[in-house]
């Protein structure tokens, strides 16, 4: 793996990932809360210390100064482009001596096997909310 991948710690890589997948979004402190399960404190020390390492930087938003839109910087894109030549690599070797028909049958499944994974992160997500929405209205 490249050194410069090396320097992107597990968490760090995953939130590196996602904003990467999301760059036609704007994603603040909070979604990496809400995306990753963390407390506002974890993800401000995480994305400080990012800060601090030069993977991303926060930038002022017109309509609410409080807050602060998370952006990859260009060193996090050359993790992410390392990160990526890491996976094609681990891909072809994990797919060697397959067939074509049967990669495209495995990456049909992955496909399918994901799909129901979100399709069951939106029902509990639904779910979820229709439970807090029903407290608050006690």
């Amino acid at each position: 793996m490249p050194a410069s991948a090396r320097e992107a710690t597990g968490g760090n890589a995953n939130i590196i990932i996602f904003l990467a997948r999301n760059r036609d979004r704007e994603i603040y402190q909070h979604t990496i809360e809400e995306k990753f399960c963390v407390t506002r404190s974890t993800a401000s020390r995480v994305l400080a210390l990012m800060e601090k390492k030069g993977l991303i930087v926060r930038e002022p938003v017109a309509h609410d100064a409080r807050c602060k839109r998370i952006v990859l910087t260009d060193k996090a894109d050359a993790i992410v482009n390392d990160l990526k030549a890491n996976g094609d690599r681990t891909e072809a070797l994990l797919l060697r001596g397959f067939t074509e028909a049967e990669r495209q049958a495995f990456h049909d499944y992955l496909h399918r096997m994901r799909a129901n994974i979100d399709e069951a992160q939106r029902d509990y997500e639904m779910k979820n909310d229709m439970n807090t929405t029903k407290e608050e209205g006690k």
